[in-house]
């Protein structure tokens, strides 16, 4: 065959193929060099996005800096909250009882209520106070110098009485006894009532002893040095009460017995004015105080009650390392002042010195953090504290005189 003949004959065909394959070819060209764009312009803004980022990046010495900020704040919450919880981490009058116990010996709540006893004896005596002489004392120590047993005493008589008030002034730092702690007289009538009752019972006494505790701590405090009444600050402990505002006028044997009441808002002593009550988080007890104190120092008292206190926490079993805890529960709402009656009966029994005193009746509220104690807290409580929370009225309702 002849080429010649064949390559003219297909000489024609060659440029349209060339024009196609040419076609071809541009179309997928076009399109990758758009794509081409497109990544180009993509990693541009990448870039200077990265750039930007890497100027505004935070030193490494810095990141660590604010770490270690953020760390601090962390643990600064974690102490509020653990130190919270410490101040009602408190030490027990019984490990036995709270908060059920499976003895079924009513033994242990006569142990329970002698600890109970003891302690406030030992608050009496911390407080190196006793109450001014009685009847009985006077009568022993003047009854030698009458004749023919009358009823009153004569002239050597009232001067033994009254060396007699005067050297008890001299003995001791404040006038106290037992009584004067609201609860201590509820053991004297206490009879057994099934294991829920008598853990109920232990349980506000010992809610009260912790309040007890506070006030006898404070007077201990403000009378640091004294040895004798006249020298003191807080002259005579009247009444440390939860159910009565009057400390005075109103001291009969059922309202030192009474126990705390936990505050759901329907206040019985004084309406708050921190507005605060028993919640999720807290309970309130309200409790009101009365004390003859040395004018000048009554501010000083106020403070000292509601300043912060030391308390030793062993664990509720008492088997961990014994360890100091701090606590500030106190808050006072509302103090009434007066002055003292003298020339009456009672008050010739006690020798307060030559200082200007007054009467001083404070209402307060102590609180107690729920997370501290909430583990040893009866079952039975906790429900009748529920029912006050979600607006059931308190079972005795006293304002204010």
């Amino acid at each position: 065959m002849n080429i010649g003949k064949i390559l003219k004959k297909h000489v024609a065909i060659i440029p349209a193929s060339i024009a196609i394959v040419a076609i071809l070819l541009f179309i997928p060209t076009t399109m990758m060099r758009k794509k081409i764009s497109q990544k180009l312009a993509e990693t541009k803004k990448l870039g200077a996005d990265l750039e930007s980022t890497i100027k505004s990046a935070i030193p490494v010495e810095q990141a660590e800096a604010i770490r270690s900020y953020e760390d601090m704040h962390q643990n600064d919450a974690n102490s509020i909250q653990q130190l919270a919880a410490q101040t009602t981490q408190r030490e027990l009058l019984s490990y036995k009882i709270f908060p059920d116990t499976n003895e079924t010996s009513v033994q242990i709540f006569h142990e329970f209520r002698r600890a109970y006893e003891q302690g406030i004896t030992q608050l009496i005596n911390d407080m190196n106070a006793l109450d001014a002489p009685t009847d009985i004392e006077i009568w022993q120590e003047a009854g030698s110098t009458q004749t023919g047993g009358g009823s009153s005493l004569d002239t050597s008589g009232e001067k033994i009485f009254d060396l007699m008030c005067e050297k008890r002034s001299k003995e001791i730092s404040v006038y106290a006894n037992p009584t004067a702690f609201s609860g201590y007289g509820f053991w004297n009538n206490w009879r057994y009532r099934g294991p829920q009752n008598a853990i109920e019972d232990c349980w506000y006494c010992q809610l009260a002893y912790w309040i007890h505790k506070d006030v006898a701590d404070t007077i201990i405090s403000i009378n640091s040095g004294s040895d004798s009444v006249a020298n003191s600050s807080v002259k005579r402990l009247i009444s440390v009460k939860f159910q009565s505002s009057d400390a005075i006028s109103d001291e009969t044997t059922s309202n030192f017995s009474k126990m705390p009441i936990y505050d759901a808002g329907s206040s019985y002593l004084c309406n708050p004015w921190t507005g605060r009550k028993t919640n999720n988080q807290i309970d309130i007890i309200p409790f009101s105080m009365a004390v003859i104190i040395r004018a000048d120092d009554i501010l000083k008292f106020m403070e000292q009650l509601c300043s912060e206190k030391e308390h030793y926490f062993s664990g509720y079993r008492n088997d961990l390392p014994r360890q100091l805890y701090k606590h500030n529960q106190i808050t006072i709402l509302k103090s009434n002042i007066e002055s003292v009656q003298e020339g009456t009966p009672d008050s010739k029994r006690y020798y307060y010195g030559q200082d200007t005193i007054v009467y001083l009746n404070l209402v307060c509220e102590y609180i107690f953090n729920k997370e501290g104690y909430e583990i040893i807290k009866p079952e039975s409580v906790k429900k009748e504290i529920d029912v006050k929370i979600k607006g059931n009225k308190p079972k005795e309702v006293i304002m204010w005189d």
